[in-house]
């Protein structure tokens, strides 16, 4: 068995086997779904969890890599193994997948798909012939679920970020309203002071202007 994370899919794989002889010419395989997978702690559900909405449903797949005919077959004996499983569209398919000659063929690489149940059948010959494989299984709502998660925790943290953009931006604003005011303080007074000289230069101005014509007055009174 081997557990692989592939994409965020979890898939455990076994050794799978299977033997056809004359006593027993068929084979079913319909696999049970094992112990549902918990999402939150990665690992299989234990019978006092109960239902925490938290698991998925798997999916079985057969990989047939090899048949091997074994010695003691009868020699020239052709062998036919028989598949039967649906196919596209819910259609039966029954074909033929392996044919082994005793005395002369001892192994054939196959490397066959089943995704579906199906039924294995010595279609011909006595065996024994063995088929090899592997029974894959995989949690592919997985993927789906850790999307979902990781969509919600996307979101929230966009929010945030939102939230914090918008009071830093209040926080400058706050800022700057203080700077200004100051701004239009200091032009107020640098204003009130240009004016003040204004008026000191206009009083002397005009205190001297009253002083040369008091002089006026008084030189043509010298005179006389």
């Amino acid at each position: 068995m081997a557990g692989i994370l592939v994409g965020k899919v979890v898939e455990q794989e076994y050794l799978w086997s299977c033997t056809l002889t004359g006593s027993n010419k068929e084979y079913n395989w319909a696999p049970e779904d094992p112990t549902p997978w918990c999402m939150v702690h990665q690992r299989p559900v234990k019978a006092n969890e109960g239902d925490e909405n938290d698991d998925v449903k798997p999916g079985h797949r057969l990989l047939i890599k090899s048949a091997i005919l074994m010695p003691s077959a009868k020699k020239d004996e052709v062998t036919i193994v028989q598949i039967e499983t649906e196919g596209y569209n819910k259609k039966t398919v029954i074909v033929p997948i392996c044919a082994m000659k005793g005395g002369s063929d001892y192994q054939q690489y196959m490397d066959l798909l089943v995704p579906t149940k199906a039924k294995l059948k010595l279609l011909q010959g006595e065996g024994p012939i063995n088929l090899i494989g592997s029974h894959c299984v995989d949690y592919s709502g997985f993927r789906d679920v850790e999307a979902v998660e990781s969509e919600d925790e996307d979101e929230a943290t966009d929010n945030d970020d939102e939230m914090e953009v918008a009071e830093d931006v209040k926080g400058k604003g706050d800022k700057k309203t203080p700077t200004k005011e100051a701004k239009d303080e200091k032009v107020e007074k640098t204003t009130t002071a240009k004016e003040d000289s204004g008026s000191k230069k206009r009083k002397a101005s005009s205190e001297q202007t009253k002083s040369a014509e008091k002089k006026k007055k008084e030189s043509p009174a010298k005179a006389k």
